[in-house]
């Protein structure tokens, strides 16, 4: 009988095994799908709904944060855009965000921070390269946080500034160690020379409203020039006409 109830656990062994087997990969994949879970409406496409899994996944395997991309739904539905520009935008915050990510290793940090990811890839968005956000990322400290030097950098380029100017003023920075603080106050830098080009709003207006003064001053006194000139015109054309009726008169009046 023993022999018997060996033979028989030693049969139910391999089984047992890959029931378990099963029900951690199906758990794994359960896990999986409620971390890319996301509310893409049912009226789009298979393609396009196949290719927003696509990126969730693939953001998910790759440890990526994926708050911008679920923004870029909502947006999406909220502008009312095609479901082809949807997953397209979804794709491509994607693959910015796995270009800031690996940008940042390349750079000497093991494990980028959630935000330092997702302001890199807002950085790029606005026209900085991977390459770029590399080189920046080398001007910092290893545990320095780079999400304020990102966010700046965006900022600047959102002003107009050129990327590689931008960079300049940023990293120029963080070589002197300078605090979170003084990089943010490189945007109010770049807010007051966007606006010093252009005219003060009270000295336009003043100027404009003195413009249209003198403007209406000298064409009510050339208005009142030719009226005058009218009037004396009339006054002598009465004056004519009246001599020469006065010299009728006198002809006809007068007897041999």
């Amino acid at each position: 009988m023993k022999i018997n109830t060996l033979t028989i656990t030693a049969a139910l062994i391999p089984g047992m095994l890959a029931a378990q087997q099963a029900s951690t990969s199906t758990s794994a994949s359960a896990s999986v799908s409620a971390q890319t879970n996301v509310n893409v409406p049912a009226s789009y496409s298979a393609e396009s709904r196949a290719k927003i899994d696509a990126a969730f996944k693939a953001a998910s395997a790759k440890h990526l944060p994926d708050q911008s991309m679920r923004e870029r739904v909502a947006e999406g539905q909220a502008k009312s855009a095609s479901d082809a520009q949807v997953a397209d935008a979804v794709a491509q915050t994607e693959t910015r965000l796995e270009a800031s990510q690996s940008a940042m290793v390349h750079a000497g940090r093991a494990n980028p921070q959630p935000e330092e990811i997702t302001a890199g890839a807002q950085a790029m968005e606005r026209g900085a390269s991977d390459a770029q956000i590399e080189a920046l990322a080398k001007h910092a400290p290893a545990d320095r946080s780079l999400t304020v030097a990102f966010n700046v950098l965006t900022k600047l380029e959102a002003n107009g500034q050129p990327v590689d100017k931008a960079l300049a003023q940023i990293q120029s920075k963080l070589d002197a160690s300078a605090s979170d603080d003084v990089l943010t106050s490189l945007t109010g830098s770049a807010d007051a020379g966007a606006t010093a080009g252009k005219p003060d709003a009270a000295a336009s207006g003043a100027a404009s409203g003195t413009a249209s003064g003198a403007a209406g001053s000298a064409a009510g006194s050339a208005t009142a020039g030719v009226n005058a000139a009218a009037h004396g015109a009339a006054g002598a054309a009465a004056g004519v006409t009246g001599s020469v009726t006065g010299a009728v008169k006198g002809v006809v009046t007068k007897k041999p």
